[in-house]
Protein backbone atom coordinates (compact mmCIF):
# COMPACT_ATOMS: atom_id res chain seq x y z
CA UNK A 1 0.00 0.00 0.00
CA UNK A 2 1.25 3.45 -0.86
CA UNK A 3 2.15 6.02 1.78
CA UNK A 4 0.96 8.79 -0.58
CA UNK A 5 -2.67 9.81 -1.06
CA UNK A 6 -3.62 11.75 -4.18
CA UNK A 7 -6.20 14.51 -3.57
CA UNK A 8 -7.94 15.93 -6.64
CA UNK A 9 -9.61 19.34 -6.36
CA UNK A 10 -11.99 20.57 -9.02
CA UNK A 11 -14.66 23.21 -9.31
CA UNK A 12 -17.01 20.57 -10.72
CA UNK A 13 -18.01 17.47 -8.76
CA UNK A 14 -18.38 15.32 -11.87
CA UNK A 15 -14.91 16.29 -13.09
CA UNK A 16 -13.33 15.42 -9.73
CA UNK A 17 -15.17 12.09 -9.53
CA UNK A 18 -14.38 11.21 -13.15
CA UNK A 19 -10.71 12.04 -12.70
CA UNK A 20 -10.59 9.98 -9.53
CA UNK A 21 -12.20 7.04 -11.31
CA UNK A 22 -9.72 7.25 -14.17
CA UNK A 23 -6.67 7.56 -11.92
CA UNK A 24 -7.83 4.77 -9.62
CA UNK A 25 -7.83 2.45 -12.63
CA UNK A 26 -4.06 2.96 -12.89
CA UNK A 27 -3.50 1.44 -9.45
CA UNK A 28 -6.31 0.56 -7.05
CA UNK A 29 -3.81 0.31 -4.17
CA UNK A 30 -3.22 4.08 -4.21
CA UNK A 31 -5.84 6.15 -2.43
CA UNK A 32 -7.29 8.80 -4.75
CA UNK A 33 -9.77 11.22 -3.19
CA UNK A 34 -11.94 13.60 -5.20
CA UNK A 35 -13.29 16.91 -3.93
CA UNK A 36 -15.40 18.83 -6.40
CA UNK A 37 -17.95 21.58 -6.38
CA UNK A 38 -19.61 23.27 -3.45
CA UNK A 39 -21.86 21.75 -0.79
CA UNK A 40 -24.97 23.01 -2.60
CA UNK A 41 -23.89 21.36 -5.87
CA UNK A 42 -22.83 24.62 -7.49
CA UNK A 43 -19.52 25.08 -9.29
CA UNK A 44 -16.64 26.17 -7.06
CA UNK A 45 -14.25 25.00 -4.37
CA UNK A 46 -14.37 25.47 -0.64
CA UNK A 47 -12.12 24.86 2.34
CA UNK A 48 -15.24 23.53 4.08
CA UNK A 49 -15.52 20.79 1.46
CA UNK A 50 -11.81 19.93 1.50
CA UNK A 51 -11.19 19.65 5.26
CA UNK A 52 -13.48 16.63 5.84
CA UNK A 53 -11.52 14.75 3.18
CA UNK A 54 -8.21 15.63 4.84
CA UNK A 55 -9.65 14.33 8.12
CA UNK A 56 -10.50 11.01 6.39
CA UNK A 57 -6.91 10.40 5.31
CA UNK A 58 -4.71 8.40 7.67
CA UNK A 59 -2.43 10.81 9.55
CA UNK A 60 0.62 8.74 8.58
CA UNK A 61 -0.05 9.32 4.89
CA UNK A 62 1.48 12.10 2.85
CA UNK A 63 -0.86 14.00 0.54
CA UNK A 64 -0.24 15.27 -2.98
CA UNK A 65 -2.86 17.73 -4.25
CA UNK A 66 -3.71 18.37 -7.89
CA UNK A 67 -6.22 21.07 -8.83
CA UNK A 68 -8.04 22.33 -11.90
CA UNK A 69 -7.80 26.16 -11.73
CA UNK A 70 -6.54 29.02 -9.55
CA UNK A 71 -9.02 29.35 -6.69
CA UNK A 72 -8.80 25.60 -6.05
CA UNK A 73 -5.07 26.11 -5.51
CA UNK A 74 -5.77 28.98 -3.09
CA UNK A 75 -8.09 26.74 -1.07
CA UNK A 76 -5.48 23.97 -1.11
CA UNK A 77 -2.92 26.42 0.28
CA UNK A 78 -5.30 27.45 3.06
CA UNK A 79 -5.87 23.81 3.97
CA UNK A 80 -2.12 23.21 3.88
CA UNK A 81 -1.69 26.00 6.46
CA UNK A 82 -4.54 24.63 8.60
CA UNK A 83 -2.76 21.28 8.97
CA UNK A 84 0.87 22.14 9.81
CA UNK A 85 1.46 18.65 11.22
CA UNK A 86 0.40 16.96 7.98
CA UNK A 87 2.68 16.56 4.99
CA UNK A 88 0.71 18.16 2.16
CA UNK A 89 2.26 19.15 -1.16
CA UNK A 90 0.48 20.99 -3.97
CA UNK A 91 1.39 20.34 -7.59
CA UNK A 92 0.90 22.85 -10.38
CA UNK A 93 1.12 20.07 -12.98
CA UNK A 94 -1.96 19.01 -15.01
CA UNK A 95 -4.66 17.29 -12.97
CA UNK A 96 -5.15 14.28 -15.24
CA UNK A 97 -1.80 13.70 -16.94
CA UNK A 98 0.39 14.37 -13.91
CA UNK A 99 -2.13 12.79 -11.56
CA UNK A 100 -1.92 9.59 -13.58
CA UNK A 101 1.88 9.56 -13.34
CA UNK A 102 1.60 10.26 -9.60
CA UNK A 103 -0.66 7.26 -9.03
CA UNK A 104 1.69 4.96 -10.96
CA UNK A 105 4.74 6.27 -9.08
CA UNK A 106 3.06 6.12 -5.67
CA UNK A 107 2.03 2.56 -6.42
CA UNK A 108 5.69 1.64 -6.82
CA UNK A 109 6.28 2.68 -3.20
CA UNK A 110 7.91 6.03 -3.91
CA UNK A 111 7.83 8.76 -1.27
CA UNK A 112 5.95 12.04 -1.69
CA UNK A 113 8.89 14.01 -3.11
CA UNK A 114 9.63 11.31 -5.67
CA UNK A 115 5.97 11.09 -6.64
CA UNK A 116 5.72 14.87 -7.05
CA UNK A 117 8.97 15.10 -9.04
CA UNK A 118 7.92 12.34 -11.44
CA UNK A 119 4.45 13.81 -11.86
CA UNK A 120 5.84 17.26 -12.62
CA UNK A 121 8.63 16.09 -14.94
CA UNK A 122 8.07 17.60 -18.35
CA UNK A 123 5.55 20.17 -17.15
CA UNK A 124 7.15 23.58 -16.85
CA UNK A 125 5.45 26.26 -14.78
CA UNK A 126 3.34 28.52 -16.96
CA UNK A 127 2.57 25.87 -19.58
Amino acid sequence: MSNVTILLLSHVEELARGASRLLSEANAEVEVIAVGGLEDGEIGTSVDCITPMIERIDEQKEILVFYDIGSAKMNAEIVQEMYPDRIIEISDAPLIEAGYVAVITAGLGSNLQEVKEKAEAGYKKGR
